[in-house]
């Protein structure tokens, strides 16, 4: 996004449960999944569907730029949002809108259920989508390609995201120098760690992050190839402010300006 277009302007960016819980996968190319449930301190979340980190960059980058925000009767919550603002979040080259929008499909029919402990103590579970519906605007900008109108999107929130927005803790940052990490491990531990109000005493541990992200129970190769994704995204991390040191710990700076 360029310097003049702010952002957060009726909805923060994203809340902790989805990075705490790895809804998305660690992964710029997620597999899909059925029945598998994903247990962390937090809580635990099942999500059928091919969710990665791309979409939490879709997803992000939507509630960022989104310009109005409309309550339906029926309880769920409807945004007005630039398609082209989401591209230029997405990627300094702009994402194809037809890759965005494959990105919302399968955001679309993903299904996810999350259960906190607090939900637990009294047997509920938090079930639905992240987006019901995406369709064109009647408002409209100047598309300087084409020298046309081009229509603005609603995008109708799904059950879960509205649930999240109303009950979890928001977060506000921009989400474009995420979408630029070149690994989405990297993506998923920058996430996880900026759902973290204050860094440990002494940072933390990088294999902590990466079982956070992974599971527990992740291989070793997984975790191999882990470290050596998240070295290959230092500088772009240090821009987020996220430092890694030679003991392997992670903590957090300044971010570069």
């Amino acid at each position: 996004m360029s310097g003049d277009e702010k952002g957060n302007l009726v909805t923060p960016t994203t809340t902790v449960l989805p990075a705490r819980l790895a809804i998305f996968q660690p992964s710029q190319r997620p597999k899909q999944t059925e029945g598998i449930w994903f247990q962390t301190s937090f809580g635990r979340c099942k999500v059928t569907g091919r969710l990665g980190q791309r979409h939490a960059d879709v997803l992000e980058s939507i509630l960022y730029v989104a310009e109005r925000r409309r309550e339906i009767e029926d309880g769920g919550v409807e945004l007005l949002v630039d398609p082209a603002k989401v591209r230029r979040s997405m990627s300094d080259h702009n994402y194809s809108i037809g890759r965005i929008k494959s990105f919302l499909r399968e955001l679309r029919t993903a299904e996810i259920e999350i259960v906190t402990p607090e939900m637990e103590a009294f047997d509920e579970s938090m079930f639905g989508g992240m987006i019901d519906h995406v369709e064109p605007s009647p408002m409209t900008r100047p598309d300087p390609l084409t020298g046309k109108e081009r229509p603005l999107w609603r995008v109708r929130l799904g059950k879960c995201l509205v649930t999240l927005l109303g009950k979890d803790l928001p977060l506000y940052y921009k989400p474009a120098p995420i979408a630029r990490l070149q690994h989405g491990v990297s993506q998923a531990v920058a996430r996880h760690i900026l759902t973290h109000k204050h860094d440990p005493v002494g940072g933390w541990h990088l294999d902590t992050l990466l079982r956070a992200v992974c599971g527990d129970d992740a291989k070793s190769q997984t975790m191999r190839d882990g470290r050596r994704r998240i070295r290959e995204d230092l500088e772009q991390l240090a821009k987020i402010g996220i430092h890694l040191n030679d003991e392997n710990k992670v903590s957090r700076g300044t971010a570069a300006r």
